[in-house]
């Protein structure tokens, strides 16, 4: 039986990590697949004791004592199971019905490299629609809604993750720079226009935070 595992690496996840798990384990997988929950706690306590109280099935949680960063999680996780498919997905983000399901669809065979995408909605810490404002100082429509992908989520086969080595080894962008790598390596990335799972915007995400991220040196 083929399997798909999620990748998650969290810190300071405790508030909202049980809509990440719980959307996870409520994905509808083609038939004959299977889905496995990895879980990396980045040195966070409170984390650990959150994640330690959930009951969430096919759930494997890992402690990292030392503040490592996601990428060497994600890559720690990755080569932990043996799984044909992987997603890069964060703690404090939530699959709407049919993220797994239909990218795998799209994905096809997973001995096949490559990379599938979808499109996000925005929304604040509540999961309510929200505006933010881009990387060039654009902002996004008030429904949150952005017809184009993110390089912090997204499915690969195992084959990809194998031949590039994993992500670098950053404190952030190292999904972009993973992604970009894979272009120049000839491995397709194709995008599902469709809006499959909520991002959550908010000020201690990497993106938004003053030490790592788009405000960052």
């Amino acid at each position: 039986m083929p399997v798909v595992s999620v990748l998650v690496a969290a810190r300071a996840a405790g508030r909202w990590f049980s809509d990440c798990l719980q959307s996870i384990a409520r994905q509808v997988l083609p038939e004959g697949w299977r889905v496995e929950i990895h879980v990396g706690i980045d040195a966070c306590g409170d984390t650990l004791a959150f994640a330690k109280g959930l009951r969430i099935p096919n759930l494997t949680v890992r402690y990292f004592p030392e503040h490592v960063g996601p990428f060497i999680i994600f890559n720690s996780l990755a080569y932990a199971t043996s799984s044909d498919v992987l997603v890069r997905f964060d703690a404090d983000d939530v699959m709407l019905d049919g993220y797994l399901g239909e990218q795998l669809l799209v994905l096809g065979d997973p001995k096949s490299p490559g990379i599938v995408q979808t499109w996000s909605i925005l929304v604040d810490e509540q999961l309510a629609p929200t505006s933010a404002e881009l990387f060039d100082g654009s902002r996004t429509k008030p429904d949150g809604k952005r017809a184009m992908a993110t390089d912090g989520q997204f499915m690969m086969s195992r084959p990809v993750m194998e031949t590039l080595g994993g992500f670098r080894l950053w404190w952030c962008h190292g999904d972009s720079e993973f992604l970009l790598r894979a272009l120049a390596n000839g491995y397709t990335r194709l995008i599902l226009p469709r809006h499959l799972y909520l991002r959550r915007i908010h000020p201690g995400s990497l993106t938004q935070s003053k030490n790592t991220g788009y405000h960052s040196e």
